[in-house]
């Protein structure tokens, strides 16, 4: 049997609810609410270190075990979340985020670290440099996406909320008609 995963850092309920807040802003005042708008729901909002795909029942134990090897040499550290943008940097946008302004060097150490310990299990390297984001809505129609581009041009710099990171979760993702489901199948502590 194989499940898909993915490898993320979960956030704390109050950062849920902050992002939710900046959701329901874009939603309400800036009119991005058309359906060609998928919104991620926020108890779903989580930060992607990397995205395995398909994997088979035996490999899950020494990935968990990598994964706990991997973390114990890192401290635990901080993200701070602010401001929004969108996938690609050019045309018609496609993903709507919310960024990173501080810890992205921890950030992409330790997806860098878990990248090659994958690697090393058989698990393909990333071909793109890791850019840390929370999507917070995928866009299904080109001309929405240009709507999503102008709207975030006038939309304020904002500080959203600041992360603590002292664990990251090996997580099982479930394809459903109501959208994914997401259940931790290993956390794995950051270094005491």
């Amino acid at each position: 049997m194989s499940h898909r995963l993915f490898i993320a850092i979960e956030l704390d309920r109050e950062v849920q609810k902050n992002l939710s807040k900046i959701c329901h802003q874009l939603q309400k005042e800036y009119q991005l609410n058309d359906r060609a708008l998928k919104w991620v729901e926020p108890h779903n909002i989580h930060l992607t270190l990397k995205f395995l795909g398909e994997v088979d029942d035996p490999q899950i134990p020494e990935l968990c075990d990598m994964l706990s090897d991997t973390t114990s040499q890192f401290e635990p550290f901080d993200f701070d979340i602010a401001n929004c943008g969108c996938f690609p940097p050019q045309g018609s946008a496609r993903v709507l985020w919310a960024g990173i302004n501080e810890g992205t060097e921890d950030l992409q150490a330790l997806a860098e670290a878990i990248d090659h310990g994958c690697h090393e299990l058989g698990f393909a390297l990333e071909n793109r440099r890791f850019s840390p984001h929370l999507t917070l809505a995928r866009i299904k129609q080109t001309k929405v996406g240009y709507q999503v581009r102008e709207t975030l041009e006038n939309f304020p710099e904002i500080q959203i909320a600041s992360q603590p990171v002292d664990s990251i979760a090996l997580i099982q993702s479930t394809l459903t008609r109501q959208g994914p489901e997401y259940t931790a199948m290993h956390h794995a502590k950051l270094a005491e």
